[in-house]
């Protein structure tokens, strides 16, 4: 059983998110939608769903990187930890792009990987907490394949920390309900414009943007695709039929 102190510790961050992005949405919003909107609970039960996954995919991905450095022998540990910070912090970034890239396509395209993937793009409105609506398979998937290979190259601990706090910050700020301009920008850093777009319900946009981050592997693959201005979707969501409650969205995808 988890200690008090975890729980503590997931209201801390629920409340801190939320105190943050609502204010936000509020003041700079795409359109004006109830801040309790249609699903909003079922959202805060993946956000502490997800915290224990994400403990859960932590555990299992480090058990991968010890087996394999086990095998690979002592030379192969801490290969990238003698290059400067800022460094490592950019390898760190292309790489988990790259990764997220291929594995973000591959929920698109692989059936069996979609039933589960399609619960997150199942929420008909968008805001911040659409970040947290992630299958907890999808979710252990998904940071095993890219947290794994930078484990594996043994990066140091600051850099590596900023990453983290970079990519959870950009994550609820990609989904939320902001309009922001990023200019030139948003064909080089991910905005909320290039994101919304993935989750529109719009058939030409389903398999378009990809990447978590930076949009050089879309655009490298063919896959980008933002309107001429800084236009938003009208609508989001799936085309199939996705309970809206926390536990049929679970058992959904093995039906």
């Amino acid at each position: 059983m988890a200690s008090t102190s975890v729980y503590l510790q997931i209201v801390i961050g629920l409340v801190a998110f939320g105190a943050i992005f609502i204010t936000l949405e509020r003041k700079f919003p795409v359109r004006r939608q109830a801040i309790f909107r249609r699903g909003w609970v079922t959202d805060v039960k993946y956000f502490v769903a997800g915290c224990f996954a994400g403990n859960f995919s932590g555990t299992l991905c480090l058990s991968i990187v010890l087996f394999i450095r086990h095998i690979a022998g002592p030379r192969y540990l801490q290969i990238a930890s003698h290059q400067p910070g800022w460094l490592q912090f950019l390898e760190i970034l292309l790489i988990f792009d790259f990764v997220g890239y291929i594995t973000h396509r591959a929920m698109h395209s692989i059936p069996w990987l979609w039933r589960f993937h399609r619960i997150h793009h199942s929420s008909q409105e968008m805001d911040w907490l659409v970040n947290v609506r992630v299958h907890p398979i999808d979710k252990i998937l998904s940071d095993c394949f890219q947290t794994i290979p930078i484990i594996l190259l043994g990066f140091s601990p600051i850099p590596l920390l900023a990453f983290t706090i970079f990519l959870g910050v950009q994550g609820f700020v990609n989904h939320a309900n902001l309009r922001v301009h990023y200019g030139p920008l948003r064909w080089m850093v991910v905005s909320p414009q290039f994101h919304h777009w993935h989750h529109s319900n719009d058939p030409s946009y389903h398999d378009k943007n990809f990447a978590p981050h930076l949009v050089l592997f879309d655009i490298l693959f063919g896959t980008v695709r933002l309107p001429p201005s800084n236009a938003m979707p009208e609508t989001y969501g799936v085309t199939e039929t996705v309970p809206e409650t926390f536990l049929k969205q679970l058992v959904h995808p093995f039906r």
